[in-house]
């Protein structure tokens, strides 16, 4: 089901048959830890400068203050996203309502319709005309907006050294007493990690795990921190690799124990880089037991044993019952029996002969 869709008979089927619910992205905040942390990275960015530039702060001598953020700037970094790294597809930046400089709505949306493209897309998804299509009703922006309406003790705290031009020719440096000197920002644990979903109807129609990170600054009186936005990406989930293997029943993985080792005589061990397919996995030995073929290899390779396993439910002709390890030295046993049988009669014949 979830290699045979595509764009085409995705319309076909329902809303909640898109999106998989159970543990089928398990393994998915390992795998997908260093595309996390880039969106992690732009949200804090936008938390340290919302908290610490102040269009209205005012300098002695000629220093002139930073202007807030623009538009442009924000689909370029948005954008850098998905240009520094091959394994995310899309990338937005999606602002609170009325948080943003002169919009009431704004969302950078970049994304790429194939794989190692120079080609990439911006649109602003807050341009949309049905309401109920907009960003801010999605699942992982109403939870995120949920969670961080009220309460940001747990967020974390980081101290900044911040240096400024001595003059303006810039050839030394000096400290700039900033306080306090200190910002708030999230930490990956502090994401969403969404469902995989399928997005029939998006930019880019594919099998996607998403990732969002939210960002904060003050509020009006500058009297307390305040919900932004939040900065998602989106990944491939057909990268992602598949444990079979088992493992603890708290574990919520959709296919942990699904390997087709034999129990007895082998146990499970994956296979990474595979991809989200069955098979990654290979049967090594227990103790007491031993590979029975002559070859390069100790062990049996999942995607032999799965394919096996197929043409045994298929009632087709199949090795499937021989991937299976045999008692160790047991052949070396046989033969040493036989020797001993043999060295007996020649050591009888004289005495039988008298």
């Amino acid at each position: 089901f979830i290699l045979g869709l595509n764009a085409e008979n995705c319309k076909h089927l329902p809303p909640q048959q898109l999106i998989l619910i159970g543990g089928y992205s398990f393994g998915a905040e390992e795998f997908f830890e260093n595309e996390a942390k880039m969106a992690l990275r732009l949200a804090n960015f936008i938390s340290a400068f919302l908290q610490i530039a102040d269009p209205k702060e005012v300098f002695s001598g000629k220093r002139v203050t930073d202007k807030p953020l623009t538009e442009d700037q924000m689909i370029a970094e948005t954008l850098s996203l998905v240009m520094g790294n091959s394994r995310i597809w899309s990338a937005g930046t999606y602002w609170e309502r009325n948080k943003f400089t002169n919009r009431t709505f704004f969302a950078p949306f970049a994304y790429k319709t194939q794989l190692n493209t120079r080609k990439f897309f911006v649109e602003d998804l807050a341009r949309l005309n049905k309401s109920d299509e907009l960003y801010i009703n999605e699942e992982w922006y109403q939870f995120l907006k949920q969670r961080w309406s009220s309460n940001f003790d747990s967020l974390e705290k980081y101290y900044m050294k911040i240096k400024i031009r001595f003059n303006e020719t810039g050839e030394t440096m000096k400290k700039y007493e900033h306080y306090p000197n200190f910002y708030r920002a999230a930490t990956l644990k502090h994401g969403y990690w969404g469902n995989p979903y399928y997005d029939c109807y998006g930019k880019v129609p594919m099998w996607k795990v998403p990732y969002a990170a939210p960002f904060f600054g003050w509020d009006s009186l500058k009297a307390r921190l305040e919900f932004k936005g939040v900065v998602a990406v989106t990944m491939d989930l057909t990268k992602l690799d598949i444990n079979q293997c088992p493992d603890q029943a708290y574990v919520p993985n959709a296919f942990k124990g699904t390997n087709k080792c034999d129990k007895k005589s082998s146990y499970c061990v994956p296979i990474l880089g595979r991809g989200y397919e069955t098979g990654g996995y290979k049967c090594e030995c227990k103790q007491g037991y031993e590979y029975p073929f002559e070859d390069q290899i100790t062990y049996f390779d999942g995607q032999l044993v799965e394919g096996e396993f197929l043409n045994l439910v298929d009632n087709n002709k199949t090795r499937f019952h021989t991937y299976q390890c045999r008692v160790a030295g047991s052949s070396i046993n046989t033969v040493n029996y036989i020797t001993l049988s043999i060295m007996l009669l020649i050591t009888l014949i004289p005495f039988i002969r008298r």
